[in-house]
């Protein structure tokens, strides 16, 4: 497991818990006894004759493991490498926001109109598709801004920490990472030991060096061999 999906497993676990401490709850209705949808509310601070919404709970809880599974999928990294993901993370966050609110918007939640005319407050019926048959039904515009404001704000807080966990750099000390180490001071001493080596491998090359030639106290022993050999062929 990298980095990456460190995170994702921690944003699924927090959405979780944010979704069932500010569940959504339904209201009786005293006249006709059936319920409607009225809000989040904490569960610490419930307003009397409220009862848990299970459906949208659920809904919710499933869009989030959904999106959590499919994002550890895809950032899974190759052996080779276990701290680079094969999809660039900041980029699969991108595409999963954009996703996310186009199915937002095309399975928005619907109201539906009582029959009663007298009656004129439309209550939540469920999601539909956009494009199906809406008769006598209509956006119920808070669920449908609430749904697009939580994709964005999940969006942006992943987007930040993919950025963060992708400049920090890899943290794990596995066999991989410790193999990859050990190559990369043996190249260095390598590296070293070249540089070492070079300079007299060129000298030998060059042969004898021409300045000590110059020196006097090399000359000297120079001139005494020539004389020597002049004396012996006179």
């Amino acid at each position: 497991m990298n980095r990456f999906q460190k995170i994702v497993l921690y944003g699924a676990v927090l959405n979780v818990l944010v979704l069932f401490l500010f569940p959504p709850y339904d209201v009786m209705s005293f006249g006709r006894g059936a319920q409607m949808f009225d809000a989040f509310y904490p569960m610490f601070a419930v307003p009397a004759n409220r009862v848990i919404n299970g459906d949208v709970l659920y809904i919710f809880t499933f869009a989030v493991l959904t999106n959590a599974a499919l994002a550890w999928l895809l950032l899974a990294a190759p052996k080779a490498r276990p701290d680079q993901p094969r999809i660039d993370p900041q980029m699969l966050v991108i595409v999963f926001g954009i996703v996310n609110v186009a199915a937002a918007l095309m399975f928005p939640p619907m109201e539906a109109f009582p029959f009663a005319q007298r009656i004129t407050v439309g209550t939540f019926d469920g999601f539909y598709f956009a494009f199906g048959d809406k008769a006598r039904r209509s956006l119920f515009v808070p669920l449908l801004y609430i749904e697009v404001l939580y994709v964005l704000t999940n969006a942006c807080a992943f987007w930040l920490a993919m950025s963060v966990a992708a400049r920090s750099g890899p943290k794990e000390s596995g066999p991989m990472t410790m193999l990859a180490q050990s190559d990369d001071l043996r190249q260095r001493a390598e590296e070293r030991l070249l540089g070492r080596i070079e300079p007299s491998a060129l000298a030998a090359k060059r042969g004898p060096d021409r300045r000590k030639r110059r020196d006097p106290a090399f000359k000297e022993p120079e001139r005494r061999a020539r004389g020597e050999r002049r004396r012996d062929k006179s």
